[in-house]
């Protein structure tokens, strides 16, 4: 696997509504950019979905517990796209500023 590019969070392998609080982004590798970030750190961000589109949003740094993959917990992101925004695998999540201090 490759490293990611500078200012890709992550790109997602699965995602789960969650609802009242948005949609929980699972990487489908590494995520070495998440790791600088304390648990709950609010972030600028842009989903770059698989045909190009782009959507804009902010989200959260979290960690999961996966016991089905025998790997201990994985970085992953809890997003706030605006509208319902449907997410398939592949879509890449972006850094899009400095951390938003003021949506925690």
């Amino acid at each position: 696997m490759t490293t990611p590019a500078p200012g890709l969070l992550l790109r997602v392998a699965a995602i789960w509504p969650l609802p009242g609080l948005g949609l929980l982004a699972l990487p489908a590798g590494p995520t070495p950019l998440l790791l600088p970030y304390a648990l709950h750190t609010a972030l600028v961000v842009a989903a770059i979905l698989p045909d190009g589109t782009r959507q804009p949003g902010t989200a959260t740094v979290e960690e999961v517990s996966r016991p089905d993959t025998g790997t201990g917990p994985v970085r992953g992101l809890l997003l706030d796209m605006g509208t319902a925004c449907a997410l398939p695998p592949d879509t890449e999540i972006w850094l899009a500023g400095e951390p938003a201090d003021e949506l925690r």
